[in-house]
């Protein structure tokens, strides 16, 4: 993907275009892209959020395959940390596919106890016991571990700047746990219904999912662009702002 799809700058490029003669399509990289610093066509900015998606599935993919196959191989029967989530008809599965151990770790110190705890005072209101527990693991769990991160400012006691460095992150975390507990909703209310048929429902199911991800990936990909830089990139993808031309 470096060499074919990106252009000019990825190590792969000159290898790709000199020895084997292949031309590289030249879109731009998101983390790139979301610094409002490239001018490119509506169509370009879309795929560089589509190409950045496949990017990380690929590469946390491989990362985590290594590391899965060294532990089988010392004779360790542990669950794949990535198992297609591409191929995922809905967010909670590609959430539970894309990075398993970490999303088990969110569960069981944020989510299994919040939804534990609130058994008997919000059991006349399952669906905000139900929005509680997945804001307490997708939003506060998984900023605060990457709050950890800011050892530096933490050890200072600087912890509103550590935040705001965060803010990006914080908006993306918002927005996953909303479409995590959206997507749960409708799991719920779809396995009370009569399963739908046909090829072309999954596949829009599929480019849902993958469009869900894409777009919120904007604050989540690692670039030092600002948060309203990101902002307005997002609105450009529809035509609202003039980051994308």
């Amino acid at each position: 993907m470096d060499g074919a799809l990106y252009g000019p700058g990825n190590d792969l490029t000159h290898t790709l275009t000199g020895t084997l003669g292949v031309h590289t399509v030249g879109i731009p990289q998101l983390a790139e892209m979301v610094k409002g610093k490239v001018a490119t066509p509506l169509w370009t900015a879309w795929a560089s959020i589509y190409c950045e998606l496949f990017w990380q599935v690929l590469h946390h993919a491989a990362r985590g395959h290594t590391t899965i196959g060294v532990l089988r191989l010392f004779g360790f029967n542990v669950f794949r940390n990535t198992y297609k989530p591409l191929l995922a008809q809905s967010v909670i599965e590609f959430w539970n596919r894309f990075y398993y151990y970490f999303k088990e770790l969110l569960v069981t110190f944020f989510f299994l106890p919040t939804f534990t705890r609130l058994g008997s005072r919000l059991r006349r209101w399952p669906a905000l016991r139900l929005f509680v527990a997945v804001f307490a693991a997708a939003f506060v769990g998984n900023m605060y571990y990457h709050l950890l991160q800011r050892t530096s400012l933490l050890v200072e006691g600087d912890v509103f700047e550590a935040l705001y460095s965060l803010r990006s992150r914080l908006f993306y975390c918002l927005l996953l746990a909303l479409g995590i507990f959206v997507s749960m909703r409708r799991e719920q209310f779809r396995a009370s219904q009569t399963p739908g048929s046909g090829r072309a429902r999954v596949v829009l199911r599929i480019l849902g999912v993958w469009t869900f991800f894409a777009i919120i990936n904007i604050w989540n990909v690692r670039s030092d662009a600002p948060f309203f830089a990101r902002v307005d990139f997002f609105l450009g993808l529809f035509g609202l702002a003039q980051a994308v031309s």
